[in-house]
């Protein structure tokens, strides 16, 4: 029977000190992970393994990286996770700092994480990236943020193909909306009951359900899965829940199709 078990192994997650990043450093501790935490903002509770970190900065995450290895001794797991989140912006309103800072952050963060990788994860390691539903499906006001988590994607299929070498898989994660401080602290945030009703679960998703995914991904049950894209979204990259149409003419009540008479 698989386990699942991450006992022994050192894991450094990007951006956990809150929601999706925060529910997965929780599942690999109580995984038995040893477990850092590398992000800008201090967590809310005490963490003896926290590193001040900003992922856009590759001397910063080479820190993070350097901490794991000094503190531990090796280092078996990179979840790529932070992120910034700058929906709700035409093109009109587009400028050149809102696309630059998202790129660094969101598509430099993780090809620097994957350098890193290269260089200090253990043979057989695992790299779980932090993608999304939208950077699957066209978007309006998402360009920054869709378009990064896209490219995010496509780092994903470049690193598993580059790492593969040394037996380290390269997998992202694809949440849809989730209960998180980003999503949940907009008021009246108008994603929420969209979203809601057009994913076919009927509901946003939770931490926990995004953090059950990551710890597949890094356990030895999935050693043969890489460059895979999971999508963790209720079904809404799968299509919407309703699409109110009207059936042809050709078509009867009983569901026979009739040519037009010429």
């Amino acid at each position: 029977m698989a386990s699942f078990s991450l006992q022994g192994k050192t894991a450094l997650v990007t951006g956990s000190s809150s929601g999706i990043g925060q529910a997965v450093a929780e599942r690999f501790r109580s995984a038995g992970a040893q477990v850092i935490n590398a992000d800008r903002l201090e967590p809310e509770t005490p963490d003896d393994h926290f590193v001040l970190t900003d992922v856009s900065s590759e001397s910063d995450l080479r820190k993070a990286f350097a901490y794991a290895i000094d503190r531990f001794g090796r280092l078996d797991i990179l979840v790529n996770n932070a992120g910034i989140q700058p929906l709700g912006i035409p093109f009109r309103e587009l400028t050149s700092s809102i696309l630059e800072r998202t790129f660094a952050v969101n598509v430099n963060g993780v090809a620097y994480g994957l350098k890193l990788a290269d260089e200090f994860l253990e043979e057989g390691g695992r790299v779980i990236n932090t993608a999304s539903f939208v950077g699957m499906l066209g978007v309006p006001s998402g360009t920054a943020y869709a378009t990064s988590k896209a490219a995010v994607i496509h780092l994903t299929k470049c690193g598993a193909i580059e790492l593969a070498p040394k037996a380290i898989t390269v997998n992202a994660v694809a949440p849809g909306t989730i209960e998180t401080p980003a999503v949940m602290d907009i008021p009246d945030n108008p994603e929420i009951p969209f979203v809601s009703e057009r994913t076919p679960l009927g509901r946003l998703g939770q931490s926990t359900e995004v953090a059950a995914a990551f710890h597949f991904l890094a356990s030895a049950e999935a050693s043969y899965i890489t460059g895979a894209v999971l999508p963790v979204d209720g079904g809404i990259a799968a299509g919407w829940e309703r699409y109110d149409l009207t059936a042809p003419s050709e078509i009867s009540p009983d569901g026979q199709w009739h040519d037009p008479q010429s």
